[in-house]
């Protein structure tokens, strides 16, 4: 293989390694009203001291049977952990959540574009949600209400997660997102879920900036093929 081929497919590499696994920052659901037409918002706090620009907002429209924002259950355990994996780190750590019982829409926003979006649930029992994103499943097993397995099936333009039996876990989003719709497949006394991120996603180079990388990448093969040709 040519020496710029190489250098041209090593550069193009590196610019497409997938994001390491880190902590998830889990969001803070701070207020939320239950009901048929239920509304909750949240924070994603990303560390910096003080309210910070790049903290994302979140808002939830759509039925909530109950939520927790300021303790209760912590439904949020198993061993192993049904919620960790190689790309998550750890389970949510509050006892946050959202729970869910109708066969109805519902949308989450965010205030800024997130990607590496991590989608945990609770108890989807004999249930699914039909999402208008794509997704990977990366883990499921035993949690409070039990043991189950979770599996995806597209259908037209929706990609569903299906539940058997008791499973609990995590599913994670296949691009940047500003928000997701959804829908619950059945009626169900109960399940639950959370939302959350490594970070905000990175900004889309302008063109301008893409070019220069361009000409910058140009560069490097013209003076890796002069020390050849020396």
């Amino acid at each position: 293989m040519k020496l710029e081929t190489l250098i041209a497919a090593a550069a193009l590499a590196a610019l497409s390694v997938p994001a390491a696994a880190a902590p998830v920052v889990w969001i803070d659901w701070t207020s939320g009203t239950p009901g048929a037409n239920g509304s909750a918002s949240g924070v994603v706090d990303l560390g910096a001291p003080g309210p910070d620009a790049s903290d994302i907002s979140v808002e939830y429209a759509g039925e909530i049977a109950f939520i927790q924002t300021s303790g209760g259950t912590n439904y949020w355990t198993g061993n192993p952990s049904p919620y960790v994996s190689p790309e998550v780190d750890n389970a949510p750590g509050t006892p946050d959540i959202i729970a869910l019982s109708s066969a109805t829409s519902k949308t989450l926003t965010f205030s800024a574009p997130v990607d590496n979006l991590f989608f945990a649930v609770v108890s989807l029992n004999g249930n699914g949600y039909a999402f208008n994103e794509d997704f990977d499943i990366l883990s499921y097993g035993c949690g409070y209400w039990g043991c189950g397995t979770l599996t995806k099936e597209i259908v037209g333009s929706e990609y569903r997660l299906i539940g058997s039996g008791e499973p609990h876990g995590v599913i994670r989003f296949n691009r940047a997102v500003t928000s997701i719709t959804w829908t619950s497949l059945t009626n169900e006394y109960w399940n639950g879920f959370t939302v959350g991120t490594y970070g905000a996603a990175p900004p889309i180079p302008e063109p301008s900036t893409l070019a220069l990388a361009s000409l910058g990448l140009l560069g490097i093969i013209a003076a890796a093929r002069r020390r050849r040709d020396a």
